[in-house]
């Protein structure tokens, strides 16, 4: 029995002198030094690889090895598969595609992909992209790569990844997926069939595939927060207008929100910019005029409030916020003067407020 006891320790020491041994060699990318030791010392390489804690696989791609010895390590090895996870530190989830993407080898990519590598592999329940934005390696290379080699675009807004991605990545990925060679092919099928598509089918073909992606409210609210208009025009070019109208009232229904007086100005200020075609968003007249309407409606409703209630304070306050608004007001029929009057507001006390910031008595809207 103490000799069983006493072979455990010693076995161990030896797989970890050899190991050591092996990891020595792969240092050098000398594949012909290991092939000899293996075969010289008789060695299995499955039982030298531990859980989470070491991995002969994952060594070699982290640390850029040759494909034909990622290849030799997987054969030998005898894993059951090339997709399979590795924690690293306890909570740093990998596979061996995920490290080769993270460490932008995609020769050793390709490797993996020709021996059974699965882009839409799933790591507990996260695909590739949201993986390597974790690891903030969600690079443009990355998504090209990841986007031509089969990775199905209907999970890619998993976990709302897209409301997290940058300008760029988001705009790429709109460039590759919409109207993508699979579109392309699918109306030239159309056309050598010589099949006929009314006016009601094209539109549902276009509009099926322009909504591919889907463009989160959390994503355009805080496109408008920061101001980046530019980017929602570019996301915008890649939408089907003409049956996406809603979309566009739901532009401005973003900035409707809490203390909605505050984000007056903004929703102007971006009306404007949209019917001078600064910001090319396609809108009809009768849209803009809607929401003009629906603006001016809330800045009354506001300026009523202050007046109603006697807030002369807050009401200088939101002159202040809204001058460039109301003195751009084009239709004129609401009197603020006649308004206090009805609520025994002083009136020299409310052209006190006012003045400088409106100086008319009567403002209009249509």
């Amino acid at each position: 029995m103490n000799n069983l006891n006493e072979e455990k320790p010693k076995h161990h020491t030896i797989i970890n002198q050899n190991r050591k041994t092996i990891v020595k060699f792969m240092k050098n990318n000398d594949i012909i030094n290991i092939k000899k030791f293996i075969f010289e010392n008789n060695i299995k390489l499955k039982s030298f690889n531990v859980n989470n804690k070491f991995d002969f696989l994952i060594y070699a791609i982290g640390k850029n090895l040759s494909p034909s010895m990622v290849r030799y390590f997987y054969k030998k090895c005898h894993y059951k598969t090339i997709n399979y996870k590795f924690v690293l530190r306890r909570k740093n989830i990998l596979t061996p595609l995920l490290l080769a993407l993270i460490k932008s080898n995609y020769v050793l990519a390709e490797e993996i992909l020709k021996n059974g590598g699965d882009i839409n592999y799933k790591m507990i329940k996260y695909n590739i992209l949201y993986c390597l934005y974790n690891y903030k390696s969600l690079t443009a290379k990355n998504v090209k790569f990841i986007l031509n080699h089969g990775f199905n675009i209907d999970s890619i807004n998993d976990h709302n990844l897209i409301s997290k991605l940058n300008m760029d990545i988001l705009q790429l990925i709109l460039k590759r997926c919409i109207f993508d060679n699979a579109f392309i092919l699918k109306l030239i099928n159309i056309h050598v069939n010589k099949q006929t598509l009314s006016e009601e089918e094209l539109n549902d073909l276009i509009s099926s595939e322009t909504n591919k992606i889907k463009v989160t409210d959390e994503w355009y609210q805080k496109a408008l927060s920061n101001k980046r208009y530019k980017d929602i025009e570019e996301v915008y070019y890649y939408k089907d207008i003409n049956y996406n109208r809603q979309e566009l009232k739901q532009l401005f229904f973003y900035l409707e929100m809490e203390y909605a007086y505050l984000r007056i100005p903004e929703q102007y200020r971006l009306l404007k910019q949209v019917e001078t075609q600064q910001i090319k968003i396609p809108m009809t007249k009768d849209d803009l005029d809607e929401q003009y309407n629906k603006l001016y409606v809330l800045l009354f409703k506001f300026l009523n409030y202050f007046i109603g209630y006697g807030k002369l304070r807050g009401l200088r306050e939101f002159f202040r916020e809204n001058e460039f608004v109301f003195k751009d007001i084009r239709y004129t029929e609401y009197d603020m003067i006649t308004y206090a009057i009805k609520h025994d507001i002083s009136v020299t006390n409310l052209v006190r407020n006012s003045l400088g910031c409106c100086s008319i008595s009567i403002i209009k809207i249509k």
